[in-house]
């Protein structure tokens, strides 16, 4: 039987998410947004979804309804989906992938200097100022390599304003990405975006002390995001907060089953840190 929705019902948060997709890309924006929750805006869009292909417009997701946006491109998955998905140890950890060492990532997308300031003077505690590169050929490092691509799949997403600064070498990859999910109809999955070049430190590692500090090489700092190379980024951040059991799969804001189509293309989820971080997904090496 299929996931049937309602507003107060026994809902499977992901289905409505799914649900909420559906909609938005039906063009009935009185959904709002992707929020897991079947609450009255949901349940209104649910009627204009329902009047306009000529069905009972009761505000529910009935097996009627499901049926017509079945035939619109809507996928119901099998009763067993969520049990065959469930628990902490799903998805597997991958054998062939890990989080790339920083002589990887140098290697991969150039090494740079970079600085901190004082911490009045930061947008936040990690934050870093990159300047040029580390051989002296690019006297401005974020200009030559860090560039906007389109991602047209993310649109929906709370946070997206449009566009993704990433590395001109991750983009590729960032781009097969999310085609990939939109693919296998996976995009309900993302509820928002938290951004991708973000030159910082790794979160509560940088440097003690409010003084900032001058010039060094990123070839020398191990605890330098992935963000700060553009070759990284967060979704469901507030599911998935850094240090927390990443959100199950069903439930508000999971990201774990996009972590094998990521695997597929060289991409390493952080929710096999051993500081389990399930907003984050970033690039293993490249080829």
């Amino acid at each position: 039987m299929p996931f049937l929705l309602s507003r107060g019902g026994a809902n499977v948060p992901a289905e409505v998410q799914r649900w909420q997709y559906f909609l938005l890309k039906q063009g009935i924006n009185q959904v709002g947004g992707i929020d897991a929750d079947f609450g009255l805006n949901t349940e209104t869009a649910t009627k204009f979804f329902q009047v306009r292909e000529s069905l009972t417009a009761n505000g529910k997701v009935t097996a009627a309804t499901l049926e017509r946006a079945a035939q619109l491109g809507y996928t119901i998955v099998p009763d067993d989906y969520y049990q065959r998905r469930a628990g902490t140890e799903f998805p597997r950890k991958p054998t062939n992938l890990s989080s790339p060492d920083n002589a990887t990532r140098n290697r991969d997308f150039t090494c740079f200097k970079f600085i901190q300031r004082p911490r009045d003077q930061r947008p936040d505690a990690e934050a870093i100022v990159i300047k040029e590169s580390c051989n002296g050929s690019q006297s401005d490092w974020v200009a030559a390599n860090i560039v906007t691509i389109e991602a047209p799949q993310l649109k929906f997403a709370s946070g997206f304003n449009g566009r993704v600064r990433c590395h001109a070498k991750a983009a590729p990859l960032l781009t097969k990405l999310f085609k990939k999910w939109e693919e296998e109809d996976l995009l309900h999955l993302i509820r928002t975006y938290e951004g991708c070049f973000v030159p910082r430190y790794k979160r509560n590692q940088a440097p003690g002390g409010d003084g900032g500090h001058s010039s060094k090489k990123s070839t020398d700092v191990d605890a330098l995001s992935n963000h700060s190379f553009g070759s990284a980024f967060d979704i469901n951040f507030i599911d998935n907060q850094l240090g927390h059991v990443p959100a199950e799969c069903g439930q508000r804001g999971a990201t774990r089953e996009l972590v094998a189509a990521a695997n597929s293309v060289g991409i390493f989820w952080g929710g096999h840190f051993s500081t389990r971080d399930g907003m984050h997904f970033e690039i293993s090496k490249l080829s």
